[in-house]
């Protein structure tokens, strides 16, 4: 059973982790459908988010501006333990890691004149979703697995990822 401390850690880190999601989301789908670049920023376009109260003592699902779905800490702190926590703080880290990289890498999609240089970073993009599958999958086998219901953009991001190497 965690802590109230290590719920609010558990929660914060899930937020964190879910919201490099959003932000990559539209970018991965751009590359591996073959579509012109997405404007950085774009992930305020989901109509379907996760996130965490105020206070970071709940999960909260949003349609739009409407609450769907509250997980509380308490409920929380039942069913998870310490190793929920380590495996969550990790996904948070690595996929700021991925992002990091991804940022500066993506920038560079279609940026150029030259179509070589053009194919070259979209094999880099390719190569980096390829890294970052794990953790995108394992985020949302997380959430599923504390009862959250997954839809939009979670759902087809899961579905183009799953099947990369």
């Amino acid at each position: 059973m965690l802590t109230p401390m290590e719920i609010a850690a558990l929660i914060t880190a899930t937020k964190g982790a879910v919201d490099i999601f959003d932000k990559v989301a539209g970018q991965i789908k751009s590359v591996l459908t073959n579509r012109p670049k997405e404007a950085a920023g774009d992930d305020d376009r989901w109509r379907f988010k996760i996130g965490s109260d105020r206070t970071a003592t709940s999960i909260v699902v949003k349609q739009d501006t409407r609450v769907v779905q509250t997980l509380k800490g308490d409920e929380l702190a039942r069913v998870l333990g310490p190793n929920d926590l380590r495996l969550i703080k990790t996904y948070e880290s690595k996929m700021s890691e991925y992002f990091d990289l991804w940022e500066k890498v993506y920038e560079e999609k279609d940026a150029s004149n030259d179509a070589l240089a053009n194919a070259k970073t979209e094999k880099q993009l390719n190569k980096l979703i390829g890294k970052m599958r794990g953790e995108l999958l394992g985020i949302l086998s997380f959430l599923e697995r504390i009862g959250v219901h997954l839809d939009d953009h979670y759902m087809h991001i899961r579905h183009l990822v799953q099947d990369i190497k």
